[in-house]
Parts: C-alpha cells; sequence; structure tokens
C-alpha cells in the first residue's frame, strides 16, 4: 500500500470516528460501527489502531491541533488589545469543550503513557510561547508594565491550569468527562483571574 493511500485511510478513520463519536458519543461507539460506516472489516481499523482507545487518543490530537491553531492565530492579532486576546483566548476553549463535550476530552488525561505525556509536555511549551507573546504584545503597545514578560507568562499559564485542576480535584481518579456545572465554575473563576491577572500588570 502506497504511503499516500495509508495517510488518507487513516484521515478517513479519524474523519469517521469523530463523526460517531460527536454523534453517540465516545464510550458507546464501537470498532463495528466505525468499520461499518467506513464498509471496511473491522481489521482494517487495527491495521491503523491497535485498538478503540489508540483511535480515541487520535481523534482527540486530531481536534486539539486545529484547536491549537486557533488560539495561535487569535494570540497574533494586532488589531485588538492584549487583554482582549485574553478574554478571547478563553472563549474559544468553551467553544471548544462545548462543541466537543461528546468525545469525552478529559479522558485523554488518563493515560500516562510516555507518548501522550510528550505530548502534553509540548501543548504546555507552546502554551507558554503563546501566553507571553501576548504578554510581550502588551508591552510593547504600552498596555501592561512589566519587565519580565515569559516570568508573566508562565505564572498566568501555571495560575490558569491550577483552576482546572482544582476543579477536578473532587473527581474520581480516573477522569472521564467534566460536568457541565464543573465546567462552568472553573470558566467563572479563569474569567475572575484574567481580569485580576491583567489589571495587575496593566501600565497605570
Amino acid at each position: 500500500m502506497l504511503a499516500e493511500n495509508k495517510d488518507e485511510m487513516r484521515e478517513k478513520i479519524l474523519e469517521a470516528a469523530l463523526k460517531r463519536f460527536m454523534h453517540y458519543g465516545a464510550g458507546k461507539t464501537t470498532m463495528n460501527e466505525i468499520a461499518d460506516d467506513l464498509r471496511c472489516s473491522k481489521a482494517s481499523l487495527y491495521y491503523y489502531f491497535s485498538d478503540k482507545k489508540t483511535l480515541h487518543n487520535a481523534v482527540l490530537m486530531k481536534i486539539g491541533e486545529t484547536f491549537f491553531q486557533e488560539l495561535e492565530v487569535e494570540a497574533d492579532r494586532t488589531d485588538i488589545t492584549s487583554e482582549e486576546i485574553f478574554f478571547n483566548l478563553i472563549a474559544i476553549k468553551i467553544q471548544f469543550v462545548e462543541r466537543f463535550s461528546r468525545l469525552e476530552l478529559f479522558k485523554i488525561l488518563n493515560d500516562k503513557s510516555e507518548e501522550i505525556q510528550q505530548i502534553v509536555r509540548t501543548v504546555e511549551a507552546r502554551e507558554y510561547v503563546m501566553l507571553t507573546k501576548v504578554v510581550k504584545k502588551g508591552v510593547e503597545t504600552g498596555e501592561f508594565d512589566v519587565a519580565n514578560p515569559e516570568e508573566i507568562g508562565i505564572l498566568y499559564k501555571d495560575a490558569m491550569e491550577g483552576l482546572r485542576f482544582a476543579g477536578m480535584s473532587c473527581m474520581p481518579e480516573s477522569i472521564v468527562e467534566l460536568d457541565k456545572e464543573g465546567f462552568e465554575k472553573i470558566v467563572a473563576q479563569q474569567k475572575l483571574l484574567t481580569e485580576i491577572f491583567v489589571r495587575g500588570i496593566k501600565k497605570q
């Protein structure tokens, strides 16, 4: 099988899985159903993905990359203030979670494999670069008054991440999904934190 055909088939599987996950929920979808949608054998799916968990993770990584690219485009905007960008980034995250809520987005946090942990570390590094860029832009335009944008960027990232995990602290060790009430609480806290944070670094 040619490499391009293999890549094309892999993408078709991911698209079919995403479509079914969004409609029926990831937990209720079987590999047989995805194979039926593609009119192929279940063995064909296992050629590309060793099990449903691997396929689920691949779908999450696919939509996650698209999501992160959207965040980075927003962070690069020059037509609005850095404060507005910070709040827009939160809005994009809300839209993402609401749109893909049936995909059990938080389930990937249970995967402690080195492959997934490396992806998590890469995402965290990209987020740090993105947030630092927003702070630097605010300094350059005179909106923010800070001497160390890099430290401010990582402080904001860690604070926002802390709220996410604080909201999950009451959940079982095996995280499947954050309920709507828990999600809304985290969002409200992140907005308040951002408001306080921006007020603290704004040029007086």
